[in-house]
């Protein structure tokens, strides 16, 4: 999918409607999460009169630093009357209280994201911006056009996605546009150290899970990888999605490409394909996923099925190289 609509386009829709729900995307990140927690504080700063709403679950993350303190879905006459708005995500599938969407009561709905994947929601106006290195930078970049008053706790939810989402700033899809954004943030009430901190913070039972993932690496050709089933998950005391760590193993030398399986509760087999240079959206496209260029993610329905994915990394590599002689 192309990039499509502009900021205005999404400020339109917000200032149009009194009443607003935000979703997250399933298996949340710090994108998703600060993007949506963001946009709801900016908005209720900006726009007292209006009714904003966060609803799902983080599922503890950043718990540890930051107050993720959701809404109750609103009742069906009132969300009749409101604007649905979708950050970080496309099909209805890979969005937390679907069910929500399902009913098709909304107004209208909006998305803001960056991944260059259709969606399937009713009644859309889309903003999307592929070369974003997070949504929470087009959250930054719709607060900095519309001139809002951002407090510190709008500033950090909005910067801890573009930090988490961007790898500290290390990714590939960082851009000038992201730091004048994020200077935007810092002179208006950012607290980087506290999320900095936050984000840092480690503990004895992590090590043990660290140390879980790292006793699982394997290597085929040019391909770095981890796996863990469900048992071994649930004997840490863990959530799937607290074990989906494939950067640990980012940038070893001679494997451009590094992969995280992880069995969820339903068996599946959650991968996430990171590179530096190959481009594993089309890996993760062939398995029924998408993503990124360079950070994508699909399911399997069985660990048989890793060493295919494997090869269809490697030879994601070979052609890659080829290309880039």
């Amino acid at each position: 999918m192309e990039n499509t609509g502009t900021w205005q386009d999404a400020a339109k829709k917000l200032e149009q409607y009194d009443s607003i729900v935000i979703f997250h995307h399933i298996r949340p990140d710090g994108d998703c999460l600060g993007s949506q927690f963001g946009l709801r504080e900016l908005l209720r700063e900006n726009y007292p009169n209006k009714k904003v709403y966060a609803i799902g679950n983080s599922s503890g993350l950043f718990s540890n630093f930051l107050d993720l303190d959701f809404d109750e879905i609103p009742s069906d006459e009132i969300l009749k009357k409101s604007l649905g708005v979708v950050v970080d995500a496309n099909q209805k599938e890979r969005i937390f209280n679907r069910e929500v969407l399902d009913k098709n009561l909304f107004a209208e709905t909006l998305r803001i994201d960056h991944h260059p994947n259709e969606d399937d929601l009713d009644k859309v106006t889309v903003w999307l911006e592929e070369n974003r290195i997070a949504a929470a930078e087009m959250i930054a970049e719709l607060a900095f056009q519309m001139k809002w008053k951002i407090t510190e706790k709008a500033a950090n939810f909005v910067f801890l996605g573009i930090v988490t989402d961007s790898g500290r700033f290390q990714f590939s899809d960082t851009s000038a546009r992201t730091h004048e954004l994020v200077a935007h943030l810092y002179k208006n009430n950012l607290n980087a150290e506290k999320i900095f901190l936050g984000l840092a913070q480690t503990s004895l039972e992590d090590l043990k899970v660290q140390s879980t993932l790292m006793s699982s690496l394997k290597t085929k050709g040019q391909v770095a990888y981890i796996q863990v089933d469900y048992k071994t998950t649930a004997n840490l005391g863990k959530k799937p999605n607290d074990m989906a760590r494939p950067n640990m193993i980012g940038n070893i030398k001679g494997y451009p490409i590094w992969v995280s399986f992880n069995e969820e509760e339903n068996g599946m087999i959650r991968c996430e394909y990171r590179s530096n240079g190959p481009i594993v959206r089309n890996v993760a496209l062939k398995w029924g996923g998408g993503g990124h260029d360079r950070a994508s993610g699909s399911m399997i329905s069985t660990f048989d099925d890793v060493e295919k994915v494997i090869d269809d990394c490697n030879e994601e590599v070979l052609r890659w190289q080829k290309e880039n002689k």
